[in-house]
Order: C-alpha cells, then sequence, then structure tokens
C-alpha cells in the first residue's frame, strides 16, 4: 500500500507560503526552539530567547499566535542556553520541559549554570502549560551545558523518559526521575548509554534512533573538535555496542541525525490484517539500517549508509555554499513517503535535499530564502489542520511556511482515489475480514 501512495509527484508539492512571522526581542541560538504535542495531537512550539524569555507558539482562535509563558527560576540577567520537551502521556498533558540557563554574578563576575525540570507530578490536576512553567525543580550544574536532549531507556520498572545534557567538561550527563522523592537525579551513562560514557571532547549534538521492536539503537554525536561517532547499540538486554564508526573533520560537526529513508505511521487496528499480509516477507539487513546525516559547520555535510558494515559517505552537493551551516532535520516534506534532509544556514537559505534510488544520491529539489540568518527548523502541524507546517527560526523570529492548499488538496484527492481503487481491487481473506470487522466493532 505504501508504494501506491507514494506514486505521486512530489517536485509538484514544494511551493511554500510564508504565511506568518512573529518577532522575538533577542534572538535564541541552536538549541532554544523545540516542539510540543499535547494530549489532543496538536503541536506547540517553545522558543526560548537568550534574554529569559520563553515563548509559546500555538493555534487558538482560529489563528496562530504567540504568547510569554511565565516560567519560574529564571532570575534577572541569566541567559537561556538550551530548551527541549517532552509530553510522557497519550491521554494526558504530562508536560516535562527543561531549560538550561547562566547566570553571572554582578558582584563577584562568577558564573553559575542551571538545568530547570518543569513538570507536574499530580496528574490529576490540570497539567497546562501554564501550571507546568510554575513547578520548577532546578539543579546546579558544574559545567556549561550545550544541548539538551530527551530520549528513553529500559529499567527495571519500563520505558523512562531521560533527560541527556552534554557540557563544556566533554561528557554527556543523564538524568533521570524518582518517581518516590518527586526529584530527578544525575545517574552515570556507562549502564543505560555505554556509547555516551568515554567522550572526550565537547558534544555540540546527539540524536537516540530506536529501531521498531525497540531491540536496538542507533545512537550519534558531534562535537567542537569535528570528531563524529555513530554506534549500533543491542538493548535487548543489557545496552552492549555491537559496532561503531568515527568520522574526523577539520571544524566543528554542528548536528547528526539518524533516519529511515521512508516515513512511518502507526496502522490502525482495522488495517493490522492487511498490513501483516503485506509485510510477510523479513526485511533485509540492509533495509533495517538507518542512515546517519552529518551537518558540518565549514565542510560539506555527508550522509553516511550501512555503517555497521562498510559505512559508505555521500556528499550532499553545495552544501558548502551558503555560509555556515547552523542546524538540519529530516522529514518528508514533499508528502511523497520518503524523507528529505532539509539544511538550514547562517547565510538565510534553507535547502531541501532529496534521495535518488538508483544511483543512490542526494540532490537539490528546493531552496528558500530567508531574510535573516537561519538558527533552527521543525516540521509539524503548528495550525491544527491535519497537514505540517515548515517553521523557521532566525535571529529576528520565527517564519511559519505553509504548503499550498490547493496543492495539498490535490495528494489528498489523489490518495483517497487510490485508496478507493485499492479497497476495489484487493480481496481481504476471510480471517481478516473478521479480524477488520471485530476490530470496528
Amino acid at each position: 500500500m505504501a508504494k501506491e501512495f507514494s506514486g505521486n509527484n512530489s517536485q509538484n508539492y514544494l511551493n511554500f507560503i510564508d504565511a506568518h512571522f512573529f518577532s522575538l526581542p533577542s534572538q535564541g541560538n541552536i538549541y532554544t526552539l523545540t516542539p510540543l504535542t499535547d494530549a489532543k495531537g496538536f503541536t506547540k512550539i517553545l522558543v526560548a530567547s537568550l534574554q529569559r524569555k520563553v515563548y509559546c507558539l500555538e493555534f487558538t482562535s482560529g489563528r496562530p499566535c504567540m504568547r510569554e509563558v511565565p516560567f519560574t527560576y529564571i532570575p534577572g540577567g541569566a541567559e537561556i542556553i538550551s530548551i527541549d520537551a517532552v509530553n510522557r502521556s497519550v491521554i494526558q498533558e504530562d508536560f516535562i520541559i527543561g531549560i538550561t540557563i547562566i547566570k553571572k554574578d554582578d558582584v563577584t563576575g562568577q558564573q553559575s549554570h542551571f538545568f530547570n525540570i518543569y513538570s507536574d507530578w499530580d496528574l490529576n490536576c490540570d497539567s497546562a502549560l501554564d501550571v507546568v512553567s510554575q513547578n520548577c525543580l532546578p539543579l546546579e550544574l558544574d559545567f556549561v551545558p550545550y544541548h539538551l536532549y530527551h530520549t528513553k531507556t529500559k529499567t527495571k520498572h519500563g520505558w523512562e523518559t531521560v533527560w541527556l545534557l552534554s557540557g563544556s567538561d566533554s561528557c554527556i550527563h543523564l538524568y533521570h526521575s524518582d518517581d518516590e522523592s518527586h526529584s530527578y537525579q544525575e545517574v552515570e551513562c556507562s549502564e543505560s548509554f555505554p556509547e555516551f560514557s568515554q567522550t572526550t571532547n565537547i558534544t555540540l549534538w546527539m540524536d537516540v534512533f530506536y529501531s521498531s521492536d525497540n531491540k536496538k539503537r542507533v545512537s550519534g554525536t558531534c562535537g567542537e573538535s569535528g570528531t563524529v561517532h555513530m554506534f549500533h547499540v543491542n538493548v535487548e538486554a543489557i545496552p552492549q555496542i555491537t559496532a561503531s564508526h568515527t568520522v574526523s573533520w577539520d571544524y566543528p560537526s554542528v548536528t547528526v541525525k539518524i533516519f529511515d529513508l521512508k516515513t512511518t505511521l502507526s496502522v490502525p487496528n482495522f488495517l493490522q490484517g492487511i498490513h501483516r499480509l503485506q509485510n510477510r516477507a523479513p526485511k533485509t539487513d540492509n533495509e533495517d539500517q538507518p542512515h546517519v546525516v552529518v551537518a558540518n559547520a565549514l565542510e560539506s555535510c555527508f550522509v553516511y549508509s550501512g555503517f555497521v558494515s562498510k559505512c559508505e559517505g555521500y556528499r550532499l552537493p553545495d552544501s558548502d555554499n551558503s555560509d555556515v551551516v547552523t542546524c538540519c532535520i529530516v522529514c518528508d516534506i514533499d508528502q511523497d513517503g520518503k524523507n528529505e534532509i532539509l539544511i538550514g544556514t547562517y547565510g538565510q537559505t534553507v535547502t531541501v535535499y532529496k534521495y535518488n534510488e538508483e544511483p543512490f544520491s542526494w540532490t537539490i529539489c528546493h531552496s528558500i530564502n530567508v531574510p535573516c540568518p537561519v538558527l533552527s527548523l521543525a516540521y509539524c502541524d503548528v495550525m491544527g489542520d491535519g497537514s505540517y507546517q515548515l517553521i523557521v527560526m532566525t535571529t529576528t523570529g520565527i517564519h511559519i511556511f505553509q504548503h499550498n492548499p490547493w496543492e495539498l488538496a490535490s495528494v489528498i484527492i489523489e490518495r483517497l482515489e487510490t485508496l478507493i481503487s485499492l479497497k476495489s481491487a484487493f480481496k481481504l481473506p476471510k480471517e481478516v475480514v473478521q479480524e477488520s470487522s471485530q476490530c470496528s466493532g
């Protein structure tokens, strides 16, 4: 079914409309934009400016708006370094928000660093964003914080959301929640994330990608020294590194992203039987291996494939032609079921790279120009209409780029027609029909 739905001409679906712009009183950095999805499936964008202000970009009263969120424990004169957020629940708003700050003492000139964790431990109350912003657990740090990142790890109590924070001490720090004491504690990385336990340089970015069965993960780090580490880890029992690869560059590497070439969505219950019939053939090793894109600040960006075995690198053409690369995301921005790579630069451009199967390569299929340097990118549904928007944070504010609505309508109509033709042509076995009727009932 995926092949039929990805058969549209994606080159016609990259006409964006710069629909909205929201200015910021002071600029942020590459770490100060994060999406947050609530229980209803709507996405908010949290944006932090360096001058201790945090804003929420959301869709209310029929239009997007930006409002300030009054987070506590951010004193006057403090600078926000990084922000990250996650909703731990799919049925309620169990928000956890992390903010790292630097505060300079006006008298002594000494700098102090804090990791503020905002959450609401009473899940019976209305855990709205404004409520969570008033419940803070500040943790003092003895290092300058850099990238703040949330992921999951398996514990004796099941899967748990944890924080990873890179610092100026060339370490990656792990923080997990203690439900009994309603607090967070730093623990050693070596047990849950052995791949992060022996870093020797400042890590500017990290990424963790789990397989669909949660038995394996691929992790990546990149940093100031230009060294990129990629790890393949077996997590069925105790996490063990089964393969690794290292690449060194002459200049800093700012971002590493791990991704599949094709997009995947959860299959509804009434289609589970069809899905199993179409996927009886086991995946090959090459199909199951994710890819890694490395964004280098002053050199070409590269995509690495199959690093567990041979690790082939593919250069993204002209990725070093638009000043310093600042950010990178991977998403299906042209609605064809295959992921594209988006590179943001200080040269005020966002470049879209598309994957070509034969021969395996990446080519530029689109570019977007903005009036100011790009700091961060996101692709999510902020408008609440079911389609995704491209969020571009620049040094002056937030741009919301929408797909052309007529082109989106064309995609929807084409896919509905495909679905109807599949329904009429595909004859289901009796047991699948019975299973589907039970699920829908």
